[in-house]
């Protein structure tokens, strides 16, 4: 007889390299950039127990035109303390300048005292000598540096390698990362792309995906197949317009399979619902990816929901803690599910 539940179950295993998450930043859109001070310790605490590698907690000296904001302290102008709430072992923490926005030195030391470790740079070919003054005096204070090349889609490859080039040559990032502002390109043009650059710089790059065409996961796919070693990503995909790659599919596929993480999931879960407060987006389910990041049938599906209302627990946790210990299962029989997870909570 054939048993729907048998096979052993499968997670992808590659890395998918440094995840820098950007919610924050580009999320602060949606809040109008008046994040409540509570998201600047939680939402970097739940990103740091499921493996990202480096928040980007806003904008030092305001946001780029068009975002119209000019009150202090709402994401759009950090401060020391912001970043110093954000602190938690094993997380970098980043910032982001835009060039046209200052109109004053900033004294970067309080910032790296707090915790800063990265700083980065938006880039226009206009802004090229401003963005090398913040580098070096970045670099003066003991912060890494990477420069973001905007609006990639209205290049030619050609053009974005001369560019890159100038950018490398004069202000030396560490990271120089290509960002899909549009949201135009296809995977095929983004592996395209990162191997050129691959070939024409000795710096590293990371790739910024937007998701108009519902193809940032892909792309940012193909950027790492190319070389790219870090990678963009928002909660709920936040971000102007579209949106971004959201990190709850790169976590779910390359970060939470066999992370001995499940302590930590309803603060991640909590988390999400928080933002979806803020910004009026309304978090959406993550049970689908969670079982494709698993190749669930439907009828597996079907079983993991069964097993949550039978455990009264949350099928959103449940989704996620299958995810975090399938390695450890046989299969998804009831129980098999019901014996994994009383073993974890012997407190229900």
């Amino acid at each position: 007889m054939y048993d729907e539940f048998a096979h052993p179950l499968r997670c992808r295993t590659d890395f998918m390299g440094t995840l820098l998450d950007v919610t924050l930043r580009d999320g602060g859109a949606d809040a109008g950039f008046r994040w409540p001070a509570d998201v600047y310790s939680t939402v970097p605490a739940a990103l740091s127990s499921l493996g990202v590698d480096m928040v980007d907690l806003g904008y030092l000296g305001g946001t780029p035109p068009g975002h119209s904001t000019t009150v202090p302290d709402v994401g759009s102008f950090l401060t020391p303390d912001d970043v110093a709430a954000a602190r938690h072992p094993g997380l970098r923490l980043a910032a982001t300048v835009h060039p046209r926005t200052l109109e004053q030195v900033l004294d970067f030391a309080p910032y790296v005292q707090a915790g800063l470790a990265t700083l980065r740079l938006e880039y226009h070919p206009a802004w090229l000598s401003s963005i090398v003054v913040l580098a070096a005096r970045a670099r003066e204070a003991g912060l890494t540096t990477t420069v973001s090349v905007t609006l990639a889609s209205r290049y030619t490859i050609s053009e974005l390698c001369r560019h890159s080039e100038s950018i490398q040559a004069q202000a030396s990032p560490d990271v120089l990362f290509v960002a899909d502002t549009c949201g135009a390109l296809l995977p095929y043009q983004v592996e395209e792309l990162v191997n050129r650059l691959t070939e024409h710089l000795d710096a590293e790059l990371g790739f910024h995906a937007r998701n108009p065409l519902s193809l940032a996961y892909a792309n940012a796919l193909a950027a790492v197949d190319a070389g790219a070693t870090h990678i963009d990503c928002a909660l709920l995909g936040l971000g102007p317009g579209a949106g971004n790659l959201a990190t709850e599919l790169v976590l779910l596929h390359h970060r939470l399979p066999g992370h001995p993480a499940p302590a930590t999931l309803p603060g991640f879960l909590a988390s999400r619902n928080r933002l979806g407060t803020v910004t009026g987006r309304p978090p959406g389910t993550l049970v689908p990816a969670a079982c494709a990041a698993l190749n669930l049938t439907p009828v597996e599906e079907q079983a993991l929901r069964q097993f949550a209302d039978d455990e009264h627990i949350d099928v959103e946790l449940a989704a996620l803690w299958l995810v975090t210990v399938h390695a450890q299962l046989a299969s998804l029989r009831p129980d098999d599910l019901h014996a994994a997870w009383q073993a974890g909570h012997p407190e229900r």
